[in-house]
């Protein structure tokens, strides 16, 4: 399903209810009325979440698993901006009340609801949801722009932008306020284990130790014993014994790379450590306890692999507690002249630092970046080895233009980067010099890109 932040389209409403005559029955009465999704479980509705525009939640209360309270409740601090109504019998109305009492209902519908209800209902959280989002979206994204590029630790590598990675950056500064486990979605080179960082780092377990596994490069065999270590005399070569990456982690994070591709031996073991908190050494007898938060990351489609039977569901569930999706730069595209003149700062081995051609970063912003983030520090390290003139062009880059991007991409992308340029500028009463650093970027660059939209 498209993300429908990316299209820009309006934010839409979410029915949750694991009776499927009543999502149709939700569907037919208000499909054509406004965007609309539907869930059929609390895990669905957050994932959902995690990817759409969701402007509202409506949730039946009584549903297996996580019950409609429990899913409210997960978003007051996931997606507080998001209005949240339980629709409940009467006889949960203890249970409802203490819900809304307690901050994580605004509203109740009772069931049997009837159409004119429910639609009044949901033209009131929508209007709602219309006055607060912009001010309060736009005042933390500002804040976590402003935190995140000032800190003195890895998250600082990150370039914030704004727009899908604004929000994802957002997600994962919420997400080191808990202890929960984390799952990183999005494609290779797109700078999840930054994002992991960065949440290790804003954590109350920052002191402690920061350890990632690349789960995809390692053999199954070898894997369990990087994992969870190992005793002497387990296997030939183990002439002594050795602790595992759990055992490395304690009191810290641990970060579980390409989580998709360890295999069904591996998947239980791991299940076993998410469960217990315990680790057993590969030859050993005794469990030891460990005290871990654990991140991990995927390019890999797990719902998928959970149907085909790659990957177990129980596990899929515990990763997926707070699940956060990180963007392709090909749908960032307004970030691309912020990360290059990060990334020529960082690598070029020359003051003052050359500046990038109109014709290279026209070119740059049309290529269609398959490697993603990653992709673009290595061509920017290489067009500062190969350039010879004062200036980086678009022959220093060696990039093959046909990997490009639709020129409808190209057209929403500089619309998307107008808008987003002119909300700032508005936010900051016009003076560039706070906008630029509430951007994270010189004011020269900002008032370059102003004038090339006609904002001054």
């Amino acid at each position: 399903m498209a993300d429908r932040r990316e299209q820009g389209g309006e934010p839409a409403v979410l029915f949750v209810d694991d009776e499927p005559n009543n999502l149709t029955l939700f569907r037919l009465h208000f499909g054509g009325e406004i965007p609309l999704l539907t869930a059929k479980s609390g895990r669905e509705a957050l994932d959902l979440l995690a990817r759409e525009d969701v402007c509202m939640v409506l949730t039946d209360e009584r549903m297996p698993g996580m019950s409609g309270i429990e899913l409210l409740a997960a978003m007051v601090d996931l997606f507080p901006d998001v209005v949240r109504v339980i629709v409940s019998a009467y006889s949960d109305a203890e249970r409802v009340l203490r819900a809304i009492n307690q901050g994580h209902a605004h509203e109740y519908v009772v069931k049997p609801w009837t159409v004119d209800d429910m639609r009044a209902c949901i033209a009131r959280g929508r209007e709602v949801a219309r006055r607060r989002r912009d001010l309060r979206v736009r005042a933390e994204l500002a804040e976590a722009m402003h935190d995140d590029l000032k800190r003195d630790h890895a998250s600082s590598r990150m370039v914030i932008g704004s727009g899908a990675f604004a929000r994802a950056a957002t997600a994962a500064r919420r997400a080191a306020e808990s202890a929960s486990t984390v799952l990183l979605r999005g494609e290779t080179g797109t700078g999840k284990e930054l994002l992991a960082r960065s949440i290790h780092d804003q954590s109350a377990r920052h002191a402690g130790p920061f350890v990632r596994v690349d789960c995809a490069s390692l053999a199954e065999g070898v894997l369990e014993s990087e994992l969870f270590g190992h005793e002497r005399g387990a296997f030939t070569g183990a002439v002594r014994s050795r602790r595992g990456r759990f055992e490395l982690a304690d009191h810290g994070t641990i970060f579980l790379d390409e989580i998709g591709d360890i295999s069904p031996h591996a998947q239980l073991a791991l299940l076993r450590v998410l469960q217990e908190r315990e680790v057993e050494r590969v030859g050993g007898s005794a469990p030891l306890r460990v005290d871990v938060r654990v991140i991990a990351a995927t390019h890999q489609d797990l719902e998928a692999r959970v149907t085909s039977g790659e990957f177990r569901q129980d596990l899929f569930y515990r990763l997926n507690v707070i699940p956060i999706f990180v963007p392709a730069l090909r749908d960032r595209r307004q970030d691309i002249p912020a990360l290059l003149e990060h990334m020529v700062a960082k690598h070029a081995l020359r003051r003052p630092l050359p500046p990038i051609a109109e014709e290279a970063l026209n070119g740059l912003m049309r290529y269609g970046w398959p490697g993603n983030v990653r992709e673009l520090e290595n061509v920017v390290q290489r067009a500062l080895v190969m350039a010879t003139g004062s200036e980086l062009t678009l022959e220093d880059f060696c990039l093959d233009l046909r990997v490009a991007a639709p020129a409808s991409v190209r057209s929403e992308a500089k619309s998307a980067e107008h808008e987003e340029l002119r909300a700032l500028l508005l936010e900051h009463g016009g003076n560039c010099a706070r906008a630029a650093r509430a951007l994270g970027i010189p004011r020269t660059t900002l008032l370059a890109r102003a004038k090339k939209h006609g904002l001054l």
